[in-house]
């Protein structure tokens, strides 16, 4: 009697092995892009701090004239191959952004107004206040937001809702 695998056997162990790979693969794909979403938290918050202090030090109130850069900063923060970080978000010029470099999700923005977000918010004349971004802050407590590179959609490879954000930009 001959020992080993039949072909049926090893194709069925080939099927099941493939399934597997299958389901796997694109779960691996959202934690990694869940990590990603918890870096760019965590470094848009640290940057926020930071802005917001060298603010305090040069006694400015409202950053719009786009003299600070990441360098000047009292935290090491720096691009990296997977964010570009920004200072000068166009609708909320006292929080920061960043934007995603590569992979399927490039081109998404994200918005953090840490502290700032009553500057906005709160204020019922501010020009923001109405937005979607302080209406999610009012009701939700939300003080990070995302908006996919194409403008509609949902951000939901970071299990977030799409919100128009305006423009991060480059300054």
């Amino acid at each position: 009697m001959k020992k080993g695998f039949t072909m049926p056997e090893i194709l069925v162990a080939v099927l099941i092995v493939t399934i597997l790979v299958t389901m796997a693969v694109p779960m691996y794909e959202r934690a990694v892009e869940k990590s990603r979403i918890a870096e760019v938290s965590a470094t848009l918050k640290r940057m926020s701090e930071s802005k917001l202090r060298v603010m305090d030090d040069r006694n400015m109130a409202d950053y719009s004239s786009g003299d600070l850069s990441l360098s000047q900063l009292d935290s090491s923060i720096k691009n990296t191959s997977d964010f570009s970080y920004r200072l000068y978000p166009e609708s909320f010029p006292n929080a920061v952004c960043a934007v995603r470099l590569k992979g399927d999700n490039r081109g998404t923005s994200f918005l953090y107004l840490g502290e700032t977000a009553a500057q906005y918010c709160d204020d019922s004349s501010a020009t923001q206040y109405s937005s979607p971004v302080c209406e999610a802050y009012r009701s939700l407590g939300r003080k990070l937001f995302c908006k996919n590179a194409t403008g509609v959609d949902s951000c939901d490879a970071y299990s977030m809702d799409h919100v128009n954000i305006g423009t991060c930009s480059t300054r």
